[in-house]
């Protein structure tokens, strides 16, 4: 209805109309031409989940972090200005990002520069204020008629031109204007950043929305409206548990249910043939890892910024709720906050997904990694996460962190390892020690096994062939071992070199590259391979003529889609290396069988 109603009053996209987060985007993208591609969402080729300004010129801004629709809001109003253009700036947020640092921050200058702008404020969890029935809608209708804002207007104005009494009376007159606000009206708060405050109306009336939104349209100064919506409004499941429907996978409109994919089938006897091994999300491990140190250490708290299912966290917080700190959409404040936690003598573990540590990093550098605070850093995410698309792949934490000094990275290959890793950091105090890993999997029985040995850098080094040097960050060990299998049958004699501690380096290891004629790197960030080159360098200045390839993505944005057709797009895949390197001139030589694409070829 919100959306409906802003298009309605709204010219877009001459009249700016910016979503925070994009969420909440598919009903605009449904009204802005995308109606038959809808089914296409979050699919490989197909619309992104998020706004994106490649797919339409409705969407005017690439939006995957919260908080920034404001700032964004107020930039278009003041180029507006200066080009003494007459268009309409709208932004929505929502009652979890106004919150956020940078959402504050834009509503103080906001109401500081005083230019015509509108924030709509959907609150769809009434967190703020509940409406206040028939006096409030009232006041709200006062509020926004042209005759209440023409006369408080020439008011102010007569005041100003009175002499000696004028600026005491208009002072009065401002005073009792606010106080009468904070009795019948909960938005004192926006009203003292600046903000002409209406509402809370509600989010579900389309007409009142329409009247409500045309009437702002046309008053002067910043306004912010204060709607109040349900999430899953009008689908009875989602209505009575939104945080399961917030990101789903397919399931049935009649009752909700949600269909699982097949796991297994029956034999002819009704018994399940080849059951599928059970498994764990890597953030469950870390949630249930976690549970056992917070309940055998008091010392022990978890910190999340508004991340606690995605984490793997809910239970936890349900379990320890004085010592799981949900802080919401504020990563500077959870990273300057941990690092205070350590100082003060407690175990703090940040659990953050890899694409909004960024938006801590300032926080990261100063007040944690300068003081060689021992903040426990689990990202979360790491890598391609899939569909949540170039907004939200973990990428860049390799990079940003090798540039902090004192930061620690360890990256676990299996379930296993991330869980030892964070066992054995309940007792680190050496600093600041970030371990990362991917949306990913992980069989049961492994973690009921003797858990491994985290503690030593040195890589896992797999074969000892001398042909070729595959060395593998993390998670990749996997992908690095089926590649070492498929270049054996080609008579490629490859060895893996699996590493977890990508800092500090065991060169010693890596060192040992040298005696092969040519290596390459896998791994899922942005070029982790540089920087062990670069130091490899200095053992052997013809190191770079043994590096064939590094196999990780490109320095552009990475699209959307499941994690394998990412992978296949960019020629990450087992297969697609196999073609590359059996191709490749130094190693033709040691092929012993020719490939069938060739023999086709010929």
């Amino acid at each position: 209805e919100l959306t409906v109603a802003l298009h309605y009053v709204l010219n877009t996209p001459v009249d700016r109309l910016i979503w925070d987060v994009g969420h909440q985007i598919y009903p605009h993208k449904i009204l802005t031409n995308r109606k038959l591609q809808l089914r296409s969402v979050r699919k490989f080729g197909g619309l992104s989940g998020f706004p994106k300004r490649q797919e339409s010129e409705y969407d005017l801004y690439n939006t995957g972090h919260a908080g920034t629709s404001i700032s964004q809001m107020i930039g278009e109003a003041i180029a507006r200005d200066i080009k003494k253009e007459d268009y309409h700036c709208f932004s929505v947020i929502g009652d979890a990002s106004i919150t956020s640092g940078m959402a504050l921050e834009a509503l103080n200058h906001g109401g500081h520069i005083k230019t015509d702008c509108v924030v709509i404020l959907n609150d769809n969890d009434m967190s703020i204020s509940n409406p206040v029935g028939g006096v409030n809608h009232y006041l709200n209708q006062l509020i926004t008629s042209n005759f209440y804002n023409k006369s408080r207007r020439l008011w102010y104005k007569f005041m100003a031109w009175l002499p000696l009494v004028g600026p005491a009376l208009r002072s009065f007159s401002n005073k009792f204007e606010r106080a009468m606000k904070t009795i019948f009206i909960p938005g004192s708060f926006f009203e003292d950043l600046g903000f002409r405050y209406i509402g809370p109306i509600d989010g579900h009336n389309i007409e009142l929305l329409v009247e409500v939104l045309s009437k702002a349209k046309e008053m002067k100064g910043p306004i912010l409206i204060h709607v109040f919506t349900q999430k899953g409004k009008g689908f009875k499941p989602a209505e009575s548990d939104p945080t399961k429907y917030h990101s789903v996978s397919t399931f049935n409109r009649q009752d909700g249910t949600f269909i699982a994919k097949e796991s297994s089938k029956e034999n002819s006897n009704g018994k399940i043939a080849n059951p599928k091994p059970q498994k764990i999300s890597f953030s469950q491990i870390v949630g249930n890892t976690l549970t056992d140190i917070l309940s055998r250490n008091e010392r022990a708290v978890a910190i999340t910024p508004a991340m606690l299912e995605g984490s793997g966290l809910s239970n936890l917080a349900e379990m320890f709720p004085k010592r799981v700190f949900d802080v919401g959409i504020a990563e500077q404040h959870a990273v300057a906050m941990s690092g205070a936690l350590a100082a003060g003598g407690v175990i703090p573990y940040l659990c953050i997904y890899s694409t909004f540590l960024v938006r801590g990093l300032d926080q990261l550098i100063e007040d944690v990694a300068l003081m060689n605070f021992p903040v426990k850093i689990i990202i979360d995410r790491a890598g391609c996460v899939g569909p949540d698309g170039e907004t939200h792949q973990g990428l860049f934490d390799v990079g940003f962190l090798y540039g902090i000094p004192n930061i620690r990275i360890y990256a676990p290959a299996t379930g296993s390892e991330l869980k030892s890793i964070l066992l054995q950091l309940e007792h680190d105090t050496m600093g600041p020690i970030a371990v990362r890993f991917p949306k990913a999997e992980s069989l049961i029985a492994e973690l009921n096994q003797e858990l491994p040995d985290v503690t030593d850098i040195r890589p896992e080094i797999i074969g000892n062939g001398r042909d070729l040097a595959i060395v593998s960050i993390g998670v990749m060990r996997e992908n690095a071992l089926l590649l070492q299998q498929q270049l054996n049958r080609y008579g490629i004699d490859a060895r893996v070199i699996a590493v977890r501690w990508l800092r500090p380096i065991d060169l010693e290891a890596l060192n040992s590259m040298l005696d092969v004629d040519a290596f390459v790197f896998v791994e899922d960030s942005y070029r982790f391979a540089s920087g062990a080159i670069s130091l490899l360098e200095q053992l052997d200045s013809e190191v770079k003529a043994r590096h064939i390839h590094t196999f990780a993505f490109p320095d552009v944005p990475i699209e959307h889609g499941s994690r394998e057709e990412v992978f296949n797009h960019y020629r990450l895949s087992v297969e697609m290396m196999v073609d590359f390197l059996i191709h490749h001139s130094k190693l033709k030589n040691h092929i012993t069988i020719t490939p069938v694409r060739s023999i086709i070829k010929n």
